[in-house]
């Protein structure tokens, strides 16, 4: 790998209105996602892609910590930057919907997923006005956030534009980020995120997953994401018990929230 690869990547993935940094952080995890850039591979210093790439030392750095702090590279002291070996753990990385504040106020708490079901739904659902497939794959994961609660997610997208969500086991779903599995797929970062947020009360077996009384009010988010402004990708509905933790929702899926 050299700083000249990346600037190939970074024209096909640089756009008007685009931050730089987003740009070059983006062509970066799809050549990781893509196999273009192996595990273990050595990256090019700051200098070396400051002289080559048309961006500020700066915004490499910007987006270099954000590659950091998902794991998909890494710094060893006196050696330089590496591709990650990393291929995931039992915490999720990044929620986009699942930002509780931790005591800190500039963190999150953990978030642990696990898959309950994954089920193909040919009934006209919520879903189907947003996605416009006739036949649609739910994934429903109960999420555990650090030590405290429970969430229930019901992720819909439609299985022949995206058929890695049926063929992938559902131990390697189970704790991946999948707006990384879609980016992946479509080679094109979700852009868009339009959020609905209500107070509802579940039905009695999301109450149990939740871990909350039949009846119980509880908070309700519906997502409808989007590869650029436009196109629908994926439809979500998320129920949180009543908690005292703030939920940060940032406008852009791809940023990290707090500042590292």
């Amino acid at each position: 790998m050299n700083a000249y690869d990346l600037l190939q990547l970074l024209e096909r993935f640089s756009r008007p209105g685009l931050p730089k940094y987003t740009a070059f952080h983006d062509a970066i995890l799809h050549a990781v996602a893509s196999g273009q850039f192996q595990s273990g591979m050595r990256m090019p210093t700051e200098q070396e892609l400051v002289k080559v790439l048309p961006l500020s030392l700066g915004t490499i750095q910007r987006a270099l910590r954000q590659l950091v702090e998902e794991r998909v590279i890494q710094r060893r002291q006196g050696r330089g930057t590496f591709i990650s070996d990393h291929h995931g753990g039992a915490e999720m990385e990044r929620p986009f919907h699942c930002r509780f504040v931790d005591n800190s106020g500039k963190g999150y708490l953990p978030v642990y997923p696990e898959i309950l079901v994954r089920e193909k739904v040919t009934l006209l659902g919520p879903w189907a006005e947003h996605l416009h497939c006739r036949e649609a794959l739910r994934i429903t994961r109960r999420i555990r956030i650090g030590e405290e609660f429970y969430v229930h997610s019901e992720f819909v997208v439609d299985p022949i534009r995206l058929p890695v969500f049926a063929s992938r086991a559902l131990h390697q779903l189970a704790h991946e980020n999948f707006k990384h599995i879609i980016f992946r797929a479509c080679g094109e970062a979700i852009n868009k995120v339009d959020l609905f947020m209500s107070q509802e009360t579940p039905v009695h077996d999301i109450c149990k997953v939740l871990e909350v009384p039949t009846r119980q009010l509880c908070s309700a988010i519906r997502a409808h994401a989007y590869l650029g402004n436009a196109d629908p990708i994926y439809y979500q509905k998320i129920f949180t018990p009543p908690t005292k933790r703030e939920l940060h929702i940032v406008s852009d899926s791809r940023v990290p929230g707090f500042a590292p």
